[in-house]
This record gives structure tokens, C-alpha cells and sequence, in this order.
């Protein structure tokens, strides 16, 4: 369903309604239910952006989950290749011998995610699958060869997005559909 994103200017395309993502993240809750096991989780949250999308997921597991956070920045306002990736993961991440899910907002280049994923192999968990709710198709050269992640929420194509956690310069993770910023309608973000 495609309709306009009326309230706000700056806003294109609703892309994929909150509807639509709500019955979506409760589907992805199935599926890692039944590949994760009845064993306890810990879901590592790239922040900021995932955040929409972990409290969701979490709620919609069936087998018990403790949630740690990692800081992973590349993205800097506007820009659409990714700078250098600095990974910051919170203090209590003992993950040796835990069954981990990287959980992530979006896959662009996918060296976020990559990053995230080898950071958290290093510490020897039993075993790490990653989610995301958005992976863009992959226009960039540096995506050759990216990570494919284990869970997908949408398929999206090369567009700039936000909302359900997403934003441009800290702006519009408060929105409940996932959305094309106009200003940016013909560049991925």
C-alpha cells in the first residue's frame, strides 16, 4: 500500500504502513522463535536506529530474551556512503557462550552490519544470527559481497528513509510507517 505522506512536507511516500510493519515484526518474532530454540537470547541492539524495532520484536518472542546494546556510527546527517565504523558495546556484554541475534534498523552497504557481526564473533558466542527490518537493494559497489542477514523484515528499494526508528539528523524516529524524505527522493540514504 502506497499512499502520501501528507502531514509533514519534508515527507514523500509511506513505503511500508505501520500496519503492515506491525504484522510483519510479529511474523519475524515467529520465525526466530522457531530457529532460535527454546534457549534463552540475547538480542545486541544497534543503536539508536533499532531501538522501534527491538521493543517490538521483543514482545512478540516466545522464549525468555536480555538485551544488550552496541553503538555503531557511520552515518553522518545526509550522507549516503558510510564514514569510518566506530562500535561502541555497552559494559555488561558478556556474550561467551550466548545464542546472540544482532538486531539492526537497516541494510544499505551492509558494513554496519558486517561490522557489528564480526565485533560480536570475536567474543565467542555460541551462536549469532543477525535481523533487520529494511534491506535496501543494493545499488553501491561497496555492497559486493555484504553480509545477507538471517531475518528480513522489508525489502526496500534505494530510497532515503524514516521513521519506526529511522531519522535524518535525529529527526523523525517517532514516525509509525516507514517513509521516503522527499528531499532525498532519488538517493538512498
Amino acid at each position: 500500500m502506497v499512499m502520501p505522506a501528507a502531514d509533514i512536507p519534508e515527507l514523500s511516500t509511506i513505503i511500508v504502513p505501520r500496519e503492515r510493519i506491525g504484522q510483519r515484526v510479529i511474523e519475524l518474532a515467529g520465525e526466530i522463535t522457531q530457529a532460535m530454540g527454546p534457549r534463552e537470547l540475547t538480542i545486541v541492539c544497534v543503536l539508536d536506529g533499532a531501538i522501534v524495532f527491538v521493543a517490538g520484536l521483543m514482545r512478540h518472542l516466545r522464549i525468555p530474551v536480555q538485551v544488550q546494546t552496541v553503538m555503531a556510527s557511520s552515518y553522518r546527517g545526509q550522507a549516503t556512503q558510510p564514514a569510518k565504523l566506530e562500535l561502541r558495546l555497552g559494559p555488561a556484554a558478556d556474550l561467551n557462550g550466548q545464542d546472540v541475534l544482532i538486531v539492526d534498523d537497516i541494510q544499505d552497504t551492509g558494513a554496519t552490519l558486517q561490522g557489528v557481526a564480526e565485533r560480536i564473533r570475536s567474543l565467542s558466542p555460541a551462536g549469532c544470527k543477525t535481523c533487520v527490518l529494511l534491506r535496501k537493494d543494493p545499488p553501491h559497489a561497496a555492497s559486493a559481497g555484504r553480509i545477507e542477514p538471517d531475518f528480513v523484515g522489508f525489502d526496500i528499494p534505494d530510497v532515503f528513509v524514516v521513521g519506526y526508528g529511522l531519522d535524518f539528523d535525529g529527526l523523525y524516529r517517532n514516525l509509525p510507517d516507514i517513509v521516503v524524505l522527499a528531499r532525498h527522493q532519488g538517493a538512498g540514504s
